[in-house]
């Protein structure tokens, strides 16, 4: 039943799934290891199926896009809005902060599948900047799968978004 111990989804009643060694509808408190065991519209949070955090107490806007690796932003290296990339990519996070939002902001990239954390920047956040600021990385090649890109604000996640790397 919900919320029993299982070791697989055979141990299940029908219609559930094994979620980190526990049965799950997938809905809202359900537990999960990833966004993928949580019905539509739900995320992972904190193994649990959760609504989507919402950034809008701290940032007017998070944009992801694309860029090439190597390069700053500017005239020859424009962001593309996606969630879609390919391993020859490189990946900014785009935030405009509120006024007199202070703190620190950092990312964990997900694999969606093992729900191993691939990527964090958790050891070297970034201070928040007022107005308008980015962060990013180069995609290790190789990286390639469904992946959860969360991103925190203080320590609080604050945005999360279901991205696809490809090579």
């Amino acid at each position: 039943k919900e919320g029993q111990a299982c070791s697989a989804a055979q141990t299940c009643e029908t219609g559930l799934k094994c979620a980190n060694n526990i049965c799950s509808s997938g809905k809202t408190g359900s537990a999960c290891s990833t966004y993928k065991d949580c019905s539509a519209g739900l995320f992972c949070v904190k193994s649990v199926c959760s609504n989507p955090p919402s950034y809008t107490k701290y940032f007017s806007k998070i944009t992801i896009s694309k860029m090439k690796q190597g390069l700053p932003p500017g005239p020859n290296n424009m962001p593309v809005p996606t969630t879609e990339f390919k391993t020859t990519d490189a990946l900014e996070i785009d935030l405009i902060a509120k006024a007199g939002i202070s703190g620190t902001i950092h990312y964990d990239l997900i694999n969606s599948t093992t729900g191993f954390t691939e990527m964090s920047s958790a050891d070297n956040k970034q201070k928040v900047r007022s107005g308008g600021f980015g962060t990013g990385f180069g995609i290790p090649g190789g990286l390639v799968g469904d992946f959860e890109l969360n991103v925190y604000y203080n320590d609080e996640l604050v945005y999360t978004v279901p991205i696809k790397i490809s090579e």
